[in-house]
């Protein structure tokens, strides 16, 4: 993990912090004013149409930004394509969310409600893209602000329709969208501001057109399977709590969910700078980052674990209530799968970033086979802390699996991988003090 690349990944996880930072007073005033039942509905509402959109992408969006990094298309081919596909995926990803998955998971809600969420799937939709030609650009920074400004308009909208206006669960859904749609311009923006935008857009013999789309969809698809399983290990078990248990079961794992996933942006900061950078760089170069990304990796989320583990159940009573103090347990059996796929994470960056994400589908679909069973079997019985005991084990599952897999293209020695080091504290602190200096590189 190069000085760049440790300094990039510092100031992704400062600003993630800073959108978690955002995020913590939305979740509280969702909360206090939903409820448990409302606040689950709520999850349901936003995130099921979510992973349709996702599932339909095809993995498009990650082949965007494989192609952009490693100098094989150009933006204008990449607007065209988006143009022409986003509206033909929204009409099929709706169609099969209003016939076939909404009645199954939201069977108790409003028509009004879930045809309002439907409105989600184009919005989703565009800002995959969006952020997809940012990464490529290696613009992390701008890609981190698109989840900070929209966390920031999802808690002023919220304030304002369901604080001041009372309009409930509906002007929840209705902020949540409206934070959506506005970031999408704001993105778009971005990328017109881009310097190495204009540089991409004048070199020659860069796919576009049918050949990119067929090279896209073939990148996209073969690692796609593991990104939608990676997503259903993530968020299928807010599918099955609110089939087999409730809303208020989903309200509760939700809390849990976010509580334990402040983890989670440790390996992301990591992910979204090794990825393109591994792209740009090849296979052999990108070898040589992955030791200590991993230790550094290991080393920071067990770090945040460890604070949620003694403070995480406070966190909670004081600011979700009472009431959503039984999300603890499940925040605290969450905690060791969070870590485990914290390091998964980081040798699946550099599968991806060498065109091998089917290595990512192997060790999900292991992964996630062991959770669905897992969550069929602990949710009738322990509800929401089922679900997180299924979630852990399908995450330690992953890691076993991904570090295998990197055993066939790489040599690892274990001790290089995931035993910290005195120098990695000293780099970890040096890090941090580089956070807001000034790199070429973004």
């Amino acid at each position: 993990m190069n000085t760049s690349l440790a300094a990039g990944s510092a100031r992704t996880l400062f600003l993630r912090l800073t959108t978690l930072a955002l995020q913590v007073p939305t979740a509280v005033l969702l909360a206090r004013l939903l409820g448990v039942e409302g606040k689950g509905n709520y999850t349901l509402l936003t995130v099921i149409p979510w992973m349709v959109a996702f599932v339909m992408l095809g993995g498009l969006d990650t082949a965007q930004t494989y192609l952009l990094s490693s100098r094989k298309t150009t933006l204008r081919a990449v607007a065209v394509l988006s143009g022409a596909v986003i509206p033909v995926i929204s009409i099929f990803a709706v169609t099969v969310y209003l016939l076939f998955v909404a009645p199954g998971a939201m069977p108790g809600l409003p028509q009004k409600l879930i045809w309002l969420s439907c409105a989600l799937i184009p919005v989703v939709l565009s800002r995959y893209f969006v952020m997809a030609v940012l990464l490529g650009f290696e613009r992390v920074v701008k890609f981190n602000l698109v989840y900070l400004f929209t966390s920031l308009f999802v808690l002023v909208f919220v304030s304002i329709l369901v604080g001041f206006l009372g309009y409930g669960l509906t002007g929840a859904l209705a902020a949540f969208l409206i934070a959506q749609t506005l970031v999408v311009p704001l993105g778009l923006a971005w990328i017109r501001g881009s310097s190495n935008a204009a540089r991409l857009t004048v070199e020659s013999e860069m796919l576009e057109g049918w050949p990119l789309f067929r090279k896209s969809l073939a990148y996209g698809l073969k690692g796609h399977p593991a990104g939608v399983l990676v997503t259903f290990n993530q968020r299928f078990d807010i599918f099955l709590l609110g089939a087999l248990a409730g809303p208020r079961e989903v309200g509760l794992y939700a809390v849990a969910v976010a509580v334990a996933e402040i983890v989670w942006h440790v390996p992301m900061s990591v992910h979204l700078n090794l990825f393109p950078r591994v792209a740009a760089d090849g296979a052999d170069q990108g070898a040589k980052r992955l030791p200590r990304a991993t230790r550094m990796t290991i080393l920071l989320s067990v770090l945040v674990a460890l604070v949620l583990f003694f403070f995480g159940k406070t966190a909670i009573r004081i600011l979700f209530g009472a009431s959503f103090l039984p999300a603890s347990s499940s925040m605290l059996a969450l905690l060791p799968g969070v870590v485990a796929v914290s390091a998964a994470n980081v040798f699946e960056s550099y599968f991806a970033g060498v065109d091998r994400r089917h290595y990512q589908s192997f060790s999900v679909a292991g992964s996630f086979a062991l959770g669905l069973a897992l969550c069929l079997l602990l949710i009738p019985r322990y509800g929401a802390l089922g679900a997180a005991l299924a979630s852990t084990a399908s995450y330690t599952l992953q890691m076993v699996v991904s570090v295998g897999l990197f055993r066939r293209i790489g040599k690892i020695d274990w001790r290089d991988f995931f035993l910290p080091r005195i120098v990695d504290i000293r780099d970890l602190i040096e890090t941090f003090q580089a956070l807001f200096k000034k790199e070429d590189r973004f």
